[in-house]
């Protein structure tokens, strides 16, 4: 690879590395109300609550992020205490071995159906169909809304627009409603960040602005 190449790809690298440890930062003390800042015991408590709902990939990047940050300001590093450690082991074991099962979509199939989907979009706008330009639209937001925050079809049917917050350009926050298998005293909020491409915050505000909703299901079943 040419040096100028591989400048611009690394450049590229570190600013995803940024970003995606400024979103875990924003998830740990906005969403979850954590303090830094922390402690073992809370990063611990912190790795056991998001146990089913990230990926072990995450929670590895979310811990390397909170270490990130204590480095950077001079406070000891909770992260490399032996609880934290044992915490992940026991997720790992736990759960690692059903996340294996379920292929996980690839991120250039993703693409290649978001394209498809704008692209039908764009054809049935200019037949004047608006049934289904309305259908794909809200099929484009709910697949990458579903994909980027690993949400199951029973979450995503039952969120509510007055549940959910987006900016544009900057990020999304939702409660999934209550399924069978959420605890009844359980409150979930999520955090999505927007992304340069196959962006769910973009997709959400489109739907939502094609659509002219304001309240009820954020995904409607459409006649």
């Amino acid at each position: 690879m040419p040096a100028k190449v591989e400048d611009y790809v690394l450049a590229a690298d570190r600013e995803n590395t940024v970003r995606s440890y400024a979103s875990a930062l924003k998830n740990f003390e906005e969403v979850w109300k954590g303090l830094l800042p922390s402690t073992s015991d809370t990063v611990a408590r912190y790795l056991a609550e998001h146990a089913t709902t990230y990926r072990l990939s995450t929670l590895r990047l979310h811990i390397a992020a909170l270490s990130r940050w204590h480095a950077d300001n001079g406070f000891p590093d909770p992260t490399r205490a032996p609880l934290v450690h044992k915490v992940l082991r026991g997720i790992r074991a736990k759960h690692a071995t059903a996340q294996r099962r379920a292929r996980p979509l690839q991120l250039d199939v993703l693409e290649d159906v978001s394209t498809r989907l704008l692209a039908a979009q764009e054809a049935t706008r200019e037949q004047g169909n608006r049934t289904k330009e309305l259908r794909l639209s809200r099929d484009r937001a709910l697949v990458l809304l579903g994909f980027w925050r690993a949400f199951r079809s029973d979450e995503l049917a039952s969120m509510r627009i007055s549940e959910v917050h987006a900016v544009r350009g900057q990020g999304l926050t939702c409660r999934p409603g209550r399924t069978k298998t959420t605890d009844e005293d359980e409150d979930r909020s999520f955090y999505c960040p927007a992304l340069s491409r196959l962006c769910p915050v973009d997709a959400y505000i489109d739907w939502i602005e094609l659509s002219g909703r304001t309240s009820g299901p954020v995904f409607p079943g459409i006649d």
